[in-house]
C-alpha cells in the first residue's frame, strides 16, 4: 500500500472528477450516524509503534512525535497518511475497515487548508488509490470522493462551521453500506453531526487515515493530532 505521504498535487488543490456518486443525497440535513462498537485500532500518539513515520522533506514539510501529538509542518498539497501497520494488514488481505466510523482529535496551529480523515482506500482505474475523505476548517466542512492524483468529487459541504485555528476539535466519518449497497457516509464535528451522502457506486474495503490539503497550495500548515482511532459499527 503506497499511498501514504507528503505529496504535491495540483496548483488548485485538485480537480473534478465523475463518480458514481447520488448529487441529490449532496445535503447538509443531519443523516443516520452509524452507533461505534468496538475499536478496531487506536493511537495515541506517544511514539512511532503503529508507524506513521517520521520524515523532514525540505520541500512537503516534516512529521514527528512531540508531547504525545503527531506534529505535522507541510507544505505539499495533499498530506494522506497512513499508519504502516494498517497498510501491512491490508496488503496482507487481514484488513476489515468496510462499515466503520474513523474519528480524530487535532489542533490546526496555522494554516487555511483542510485536515479530517478518510476512510475505503482502493486501487482505482484513473489513479493509484482513491478514498472518502471527511474534511473542515473555519468556515468549510465536506464530504468528497479524492485520489491520489488531486481529484476531487464534492459529495456534500457547507460553510456553516466554525473551527477557529489553535482550537482542538474532533472529526467523525461514518463509513457504513446500507440494505441497498450503497455507502452512507456521515461527518460529525465535536459530537454534532452535520453532512451527509450516499454513493451508490460505492468503494470497497480499505484503510482509513489521516488527511489535509494546505490552502492556498504550498502555504505552510501545522497540525497537532492528538488521537486517532476506527470503530467497527452496531
Amino acid at each position: 500500500m503506497a499511498a501514504a505521504g507528503l505529496t504535491g498535487c495540483t496548483d488548485d488543490g485538485g480537480s473534478v472528477g465523475t463518480t458514481g456518486a447520488d448529487p441529490t443525497a449532496q445535503t447538509s440535513a443531519v443523516a443516520q450516524v452509524p452507533a461505534a462498537g468496538d475499536v478496531l485500532f487506536k493511537d495515541s500518539f506517544d511514539d512511532d509503534r503503529n508507524q506513521w513515520g517520521v520524515i523532514d522533506d525540505p520541500q512537503y514539510g516534516s512529521t514527528a512525535y512531540e508531547g504525545g501529538d503527531y506534529v505535522w509542518g507541510f507544505r505539499g498539497s495533499l498530506a494522506h497518511w497512513i499508519a504502516g501497520v494498517l497498510g501491512e494488514q491490508y496488503d496482507r488481505g487481514e484488513l476489515d475497515m468496510l462499515n466503520v466510523v474513523v474519528r480524530a482529535e487535532a489542533t490546526v496551529v496555522q494554516g487555511d487548508g483542510v485536515i479530517g480523515v478518510s476512510c475505503r482506500e482502493t486501487p482505482d482505474s484513473d489513479a493509484q488509490w482513491q478514498w472518502y475523505e471527511f474534511v473542515a476548517r473555519d468556515g468549510f466542512a465536506a464530504i468528497r470522493l479524492a485520489d491520489d492524483e488531486g481529484n476531487i468529487e464534492v459529495l456534500a459541504e457547507t460553510d456553516d462551521i466554525s473551527l477557529p485555528n489553535g482550537e482542538p476539535f474532533t472529526i467523525e466519518a461514518g463509513c457504513i453500506d446500507n440494505s441497498d449497497g450503497a455507502a452512507e457516509l456521515s461527518l460529525t464535528l465535536n459530537q454534532s453531526p452535520v453532512l451527509a451522502a450516499i454513493d451508490t457506486d460505492p468503494l470497497g474495503n480499505g484503510v482509513a487515515s489521516l488527511q489535509a490539503w494546505t490552502f492556498p497550495v504550498h502555504e505552510q500548515m501545522d497540525i497537532r493530532w492528538h488521537e486517532f482511532s476506527v470503530l467497527g459499527t452496531r
